[in-house]
């Protein structure tokens, strides 16, 4: 069914949000209430504030019901009075659920003992996942877990939930014992083995870790949803065997790589049966999208919206969360923590040259590529300006300095309060020539994106991933210059 890139941002009443139902073939009108245009459509299903429906001539889609008048939500609204509800999800299936629940040792299913066709916030709150990323088309929820929390009996360090359009659930994804985390004071290193396992011995190195991991998820997930099978998932570099268990459209998919990580994905049964695959979007259709991201404002601003926000968390996972952003930008799927265990030394720290070869092959795969830049000798407004104007972001490699970031931080804040953008262009150029010369250390080395820039003012807007706070700062270009540690990368055709 296709889905309308509509934004999702506010429900109906519970009377809206709370129904599902399998309607008739009677058709009402509705008006978007953006266009003001109206159609006549059967209303095939309301569910978590989004309509779906039906036109005369067969065309199926989703509207967020936010993009409809109040007339429009009120025929609905009448039209639910007189429908038919859907029954109640069968016993069996709940009962399956609550098991399941119970197993994993948090409410993963809903009362509706699905999690698909809910709302991918409310998901994660129920799971005690915090917001990374909210977007017009997809959003994130993480969560850094502390050494005592349990999923399926063994400790994930990271859980994230991902979400597509229509603010609905797309995939899990839970990394356990790892490369990057075992060992490392940063994530607790092994100590979480003695809370989850007492009556165990400790894994005495990474591999034991592992196989302990897996070992116990395999052994729950089959007592409560039989043996498993076995098959492929993912492409390119990213393509590993997994064990996989069913339980209504939903699949668990569980993966163990020697000296990498142990890991599970729980993804709807359509896409574990694709192996991971995702539909190719053309590049004339792709363009489409990214140029309607570019942001211009009066003040002569010009930077790119949606792209989605990674939290790197405590690890030293900048590149991999970078590269996942602007991956994810690109519609090319990929996970931060996948990413990092193949260009990650134990403890932590990412080797960006083979983290971008790795990533090239699979964003070849979806009829992109990754393009090394000269940053270090190259960087002006207009490189950026090349870019940013067709919606592409820029990965740029720097020293993170701490006079360069409150630099940053204290210039972010008060340019909002801006009126006179002249004046502002000379003081902070004033600025620049005083402070460049200062960030000399070799030291910090970071990973980041320029997605804006301001010709007037001669200034770059940066998104480091950080979390929505450092989404984006903007800085005089003089003082990136002078943190600019290599080149970059672009993501483009």
């Amino acid at each position: 069914m296709k889905r309308l890139p509509f934004a999702f941002s506010v429900f109906l009443s519970a009377a809206l949000t709370s129904t599902s139902f399998v309607a008739a073939q009677e058709t009402i009108s509705i008006t978007d209430k953006s266009s003001g245009k109206s159609i006549d459509v059967s209303i095939k299903k309301v569910e978590g504030g989004v309509v779906s429906v039906e036109t005369a001539a067969g065309a199926s889609f989703d509207l967020p019901a936010s993009r409809l008048t109040p007339d429009s939500i009120e025929r609905i609204k009448s039209y639910l009075a007189s429908a038919p509800s859907t029954p109640e999800p069968a016993a069996e299936a709940l009962e399956g659920a609550d098991r399941v629940n119970e197993l994993v040792g948090h409410e993963l299913f809903g009362s509706s003992g699905g999690i698909w066709q809910e709302n991918a916030g409310e998901v994660a709150k129920r799971l005690g996942l915090r917001v990374e990323s909210e977007k017009a088309n997809s959003s994130s929820y993480r969560l850094y877990t502390k050494p005592e929390y349990g999923f399926l009996g063994a400790h994930p360090y990271c859980v994230t939930l991902y979400g597509g359009e229509g603010a609905r659930p797309e995939s899990f994804s839970l990394v356990f014992a790892n490369k990057g985390d075992f060992g490392s004071r940063l994530g607790s290193g092994e100590d979480h083995f003695k809370i989850m396992h007492p009556d165990k011995e400790p894994p005495g190195d990474l591999n034991e870790a592992i196989d302990l991991d897996a070992e116990v998820i395999a052994e729950n997930l089959t007592k409560g949803l039989g043996e498993p099978q076995e098959q492929y998932y993912g492409e390119k570099e990213d393509k590993r065997k997994v064990k996989r268990w069913d339980i209504g459209d939903h699949a668990f998919l569980l993966s163990s790589l020697e000296d990498e990580y142990t890991s599970l994905l729980i993804v709807p049964t359509s896409n574990a049966d694709a192996e991971g695959k995702v539909e190719f979007v053309v590049d004339s259709d792709f363009k489409k999208i990214q140029i309607q991201n570019v942001r211009k404002e009066a003040n002569g601003d010009v930077w790119i919206d949606n792209i989605p926000m990674v939290d790197q968390g405590p690890k030293g996972y900048c590149a991999p969360a970078t590269f996942e952003r602007a991956m994810r930008y690109m519609l090319v799927p990929a996970d931060m923590y996948l990413l990092a265990t193949a260009a990650t030394a134990p403890g932590g720290g990412t080797n960006t040259t083979k983290l971008s070869e790795d990533c090239k092959r699979i964003v070849r795969s979806k009829a992109r590529r990754i393009r090394e830049l000269e940053l270090h000798e190259d960087f002006d407004i207009k490189t950026v300006k090349d870019f940013v104007d067709t919606g592409v972001p820029v990965l740029w490699q720097m020293r993170s300095l701490g006079k360069y970031n409150d630099v940053a931080n204290e210039r972010t804040k008060q340019r909002e309060g801006v009126e006179d953008f002249s004046a502002w262009a000379s003081d902070i150029a004033a600025e620049a020539a005083e402070v460049a010369p200062q960030l000399k250390a070799d030291a910090n080395y970071h990973i980041c994106m320029v997605i804006g820039y301001n010709e007037a003012t001669n200034e770059v807007a940066v998104s480091d991933s950080w979390g929505p706070r450092y989404e984006l700062r903007w800085v005089h270009l003089d003082i990136a210059k002078a943190v600019t540690s290599r080149g970059g990368f672009v993501i483009d055709f």
